[in-house]
């Protein structure tokens, strides 16, 4: 891990101090167990910097699993894990939906998710869209070969195009999916901001324009210059790299991709 990376992703002493219902300090212990490239432990890490939550980054490596993510996670044995107070949560979307629980808005904290029943559930519907389909689409060109990558080529395009449109039938100003402030759809998404450039090169292709797709790219730009998404995910240039060889490495060690 390079020593930028090290400074951006933990800036954080883990331990932090809250008042309990008794009006005493208590600990509070948070750690986020990651790997680097991994955009479903980016969106969890946007989502704890949102809420104001200090906590530690724990990189975990693909070929070497650690006890401590295999006895937190032991049904997927995958990152990310957030272990609050030494309770594993799992799964990013599970994550997101527990950090907005744990941390609930407040004067000084804010909502991940709108204030009406109905723009909650437009939030999540997108945030699922974004986590279950287009990021699991771009990263089938990182690890399938042949007809599913074509697919996924083509798909990935689409599922761009559909969230374009799904913005726009919203009808919100922006910069945000649903409007002026942040939700858990914004940070589902948040991947794509040091990925699309990655998934561009492995399927070869270009994702539509600001003419054609103007929300996306609005939202894009936002997203590029928010400071938490910039802590909370690695340069556009490392990436590629990273994807570029590991998608060379699967290609022969399973020329059947993964």
């Amino acid at each position: 891990m390079d020593i930028k990376f090290r400074l951006r992703i933990s800036a954080c002493v883990y331990k932090m101090q809250q008042v309990n219902e008794g009006g005493e300090e208590e600990t509070m212990e948070v750690k986020l167990l990651l790997i680097r490239s991994s955009p479903f432990a980016m969106s969890c890490a946007l989502a704890l910097r949102e809420k104001g939550v200090i906590f530690e980054a724990v990189e975990e490596k693909l070929n070497a699993k650690t006890d401590l993510l295999l006895r937190s996670n032991p049904v997927h044995k995958q990152v990310p894990v957030l272990i609050h107070n030494g309770k594993p949560v799992s799964q990013s979307l599970v994550i997101l939906e527990y950090i907005e629980e744990a941390w609930p808005p407040s004067d000084t904290t804010p909502s991940l998710l709108p204030a009406s029943a109905y723009d909650r559930s437009r939030a999540r519907f997108w945030a699922d869209f974004a986590n279950k389909k287009f990021i699991d689409t771009g990263l089938k060109l990182m690890k399938r070969f042949g007809e599913e990558h074509a697919t996924a080529r083509k798909e990935i395009v689409e599922q761009f195009i559909t969230m374009e449109e799904g913005m726009r039938a919203i009808g919100s100003v922006g910069p945000y999916f649903l409007g002026d402030k942040m939700s858990l759809a914004d940070v589902a998404l948040a991947p794509l901001v040091p990925w699309m450039t990655s998934f561009e090169a492995l399927g070869e292709l270009k994702f539509p324009g600001p003419e054609k797709c103007g929300r996306m790219h609005e939202w894009l730009n936002a997203m590029r210059e928010d400071p938490h998404v910039v802590a909370s995910v690695p340069t556009v240039d490392w990436l590629l790299e990273y994807t570029l060889n590991f998608r060379e490495y699967i290609k022969k060690h399973h020329p059947g991709g993964i």
